[in-house]
């Protein structure tokens, strides 16, 4: 499982930190959802570009954030996690690392 992980300190309280995690992800098109038992926010359906995953949990004002995206040996056919670092699959990774970049800095500015 490879996966870009960041944790961090909120500014905010819990309630509110899901409260924005859900309307940013909303507004970008991510859907939430669970996959293999384990609740994602996920976007796409992989036809053309890989599917993109992001985890986000805070816990006492703690945010532990996960991102990556599906690593396609064909169209459609997954054979494992991608973390966003890398050149491989950079036009798919970039925009999510962006998102994860800018909801970290939501989620860490001052109310």
């Amino acid at each position: 499982m490879a996966r870009t992980i960041s944790d961090f300190q909120a500014t905010r309280p819990d309630d509110q930190v899901r409260q924005i995690v859900m309307d940013y992800l909303g507004k970008e098109g991510f859907k939430y959802t669970t996959v293999k038992g384990e609740p994602v926010w996920k976007k796409g359906v992989g036809m053309l570009a890989a599917p993109q995953f992001m985890k986000v949990e805070c816990q006492n004002g703690r945010v532990h954030m996960e991102a990556w995206v599906k690593m396609a040996l064909l169209p459609g056919v997954y054979i494992g996690e991608m973390a966003l670092k890398g050149f491989v699959a950079v036009a798919v990774k970039k925009p999510l690392q962006n998102r994860v970049n800018t909801l970290t800095a939501i989620l860490t500015q001052t109310a």
